[in-house]
């Protein structure tokens, strides 16, 4: 039997060391996302929600990307009414209070746009 091919959407948002960037794949009905960014992507947090449910996350100790997968999965779900799992990790080094809300702002914007894309 031959399988559908993935989603596989991508989006990104801002510039530089704050670039963010969103990729989407379908794991049958639902969606699995990973939400990397800053200097070092990498795997800190993962969240699950289902369109009606309050998301689960689990995070790296010391890590905060919790922030991000928590909020993205929420609304990933809401907005689609698929179960999602996100995965995020955004890292700046020496990240000063305007680095983390820039990575906010732009994970927000980015995860807009893919959004929208899954959507259509």
């Amino acid at each position: 039997m031959a399988r559908k091919r993935a989603l596989g959407r991508f989006a990104e948002f801002g510039e530089g060391r704050h670039r963010v960037w969103a990729e989407a794949i379908r794991a049958g009905e639902d969606l699995v996302i990973f939400i990397g960014g800053g200097e070092r992507p990498h795997v800190g947090s993962l969240s699950l929600a289902a369109a009606e449910g309050v998301p689960i996350s689990v995070s790296v100790p010391g890590h905060k990307d919790y922030i991000v997968s928590c909020d993205a999965a929420r609304r990933v779900s809401r907005e689609t009414g698929k179960a999602c799992v996100v995965v995020a990790g955004l890292h700046v080094d020496n990240a000063i209070k305007l680095d983390i809300e820039l990575l906010l702002k732009n994970s927000e914007k980015c995860l807009g746009l893919l959004i929208e894309m899954i959507k259509k």
